[in-house]
């Protein structure tokens, strides 16, 4: 098989993998994006069941993205706190982890049943919700079809000259492999699909495992800049920005110290993929522990940065439309709504 050929299939995984996320994220929050909304600005004053919702919603819509662009619009709308919103992508960035390590299991036999049971649904019942579930359930088969066809073109890249000359070049290089990874998650959109394929990569002896760590330290932080650079405003910018600060922290915490975690028996004990998924579930579920205490002070310090913008003078410019709103369609119409009844 050619190398074009081979950059083909692997693009297309990719593409599959990123559609089929995209599908249950856009499926649930079409058919459940109100109610949703709507128990969110009344019931996350606690911190910890902010954090256990936001592990919840992610597990759902299998994106902490879309969980940050809600929350978002939400703390810019003032239906939801800064702190508690702090503690559900604190949520979000663990669920996320828990979809990654549900997704490296082997679920050949799933992807039929979940294409299966997704197209009988569609199909039960001519209503909204119905087809949400559906849709999503056929995301979800796609996803699992994606990794499965991941698996076999990276069986077949990993044999290419040109291939094992980048995977060496990042090899050693921790801070190069981390700004990588970073990159590649911001255009991916999606820190699960960059993590699937960085275990994918290591599960074929390519990468080493300081390299291994440092790309996924690398994911971490680029989950956090579709949100932060698709902010409008302040308002907006709070929220991914300190989701951003959050992990940043971490990984200034950890990076020193990756090459003696190497060489840790326990790590090298360890099959190189499940290394991936479980150093990207203990550096979530680390940061969300350490962090959950100090929502509060966190999001005072992000006031003081992104102060509140000088209310508009000119009555014929928009006081509720923001950037959050393209992304997510429910909440698009809620500001809307809001903004041609003021």
């Amino acid at each position: 098989m050619s190398g074009t050929t081979l950059l083909i299939n692997l693009a297309g995984a990719i593409a599959l993998l990123l559609w089929g996320s995209q599908m249950i994220c856009g499926s649930l929050l079409r058919g459940f994006g109100s109610p949703l909304r709507h128990w969110l600005g009344q019931h996350l004053n606690n911190r910890w069941l902010a954090l256990l919702c936001g592990v919840g919603i992610t597990g759902v819509l299998q994106s902490s993205t879309a969980v940050s662009l809600m929350a978002s619009s939400f703390t810019a709308a003032g239906t939801l706190g800064l702190a508690p919103a702090l503690a559900v992508m604190l949520g979000a960035n663990i669920g996320s982890t828990l979809v990654v390590q549900l997704l490296s299991l082997d679920l050949s036999l799933a992807a039929p049943v979940a294409l299966l049971v997704g197209f009988l649904t569609l199909r039960l019942r001519d209503d909204s919700r119905f087809e949400s579930i559906g849709c999503a359930l056929i995301g979800l088969g796609l996803m699992l079809l994606a990794l499965g066809l991941l698996g076999a073109t990276l069986g077949a890249v990993e044999s290419t000259p040109v291939f094992q000359l980048v995977m060496t070049s990042l090899d050693g290089d921790l801070l190069l492999a981390l700004l990588v990874a970073m990159l590649l998650t911001w255009m991916c959109h999606s820190s699960v699909a960059v993590v699937l394929l960085i275990a994918s990569l290591a599960g074929t002896g390519l990468l080493s495992p300081a390299t291994s760590m440092a790309l996924v330290l690398g994911v971490n932080l680029g989950g956090t800049l579709p949100s932060l650079l698709g902010a409008s405003d302040n308002l907006a910018r709070r929220l991914p920005l300190g989701n951003l600060l959050v992990r940043l922290v971490g990984v200034v915490l950890v990076l020193p110290w990756i090459a003696a975690l190497a060489r840790l028996d326990t790590v090298q004990a360890l099959p190189p993929e499940l290394l991936v998924v479980y150093l990207h579930s203990a550096f979530s579920l680390i940061l969300g522990l350490l962090f959950i205490g100090v929502t509060e002070p966190l999001g005072k310090l992000l006031i003081r940065l992104l102060p509140t913008p000088a209310p508009v003078t000119d009555p014929g410019m928009p006081l509720y439309l923001d950037q959050a709103g393209l992304e997510v369609t429910n909440i698009g119409l809620a500001n809307a709504a809001r903004e041609a009844l003021r």
